[in-house]
């Protein structure tokens, strides 16, 4: 029963990565844009361009941080699953 929840915790922390991952890319994406939308554009909106570019950033740092964290949890499920597969081996053998 153990292993069943450990891997319902995996399926669930990967499923969290594809889709932190497709959010990594729109951010990207809008980044790019942004940016290809800044050049040549002076005075009031250069800062505004610049405050939503910065904003952007700091939102895909989070999304990064989130991302590194989720890896660590799998790493550390697949470590989690993987000892419980050979306690059971160990078990079954005794």
């Amino acid at each position: 029963m153990k292993k069943y929840a450990i891997d319902i915790q995996l399926h669930m922390a990967v499923k969290a990565l594809a889709t932190l991952q497709g959010e990594i890319n729109c951010k990207k994406d809008e980044l790019i844009k942004k940016t290809n939308l800044f050049q040549g554009i002076e005075g009031e909106a250069e800062n505004y361009f610049l405050e939503m570019i910065s904003d952007n950033l700091n939102e895909l740092e989070n999304l990064f941080a989130q991302r590194k964290s989720l890896y660590d949890q799998i790493e550390n499920l697949k470590k989690t699953q993987t000892d419980l597969i050979k306690e059971t081996a160990h078990g079954s053998t005794s």
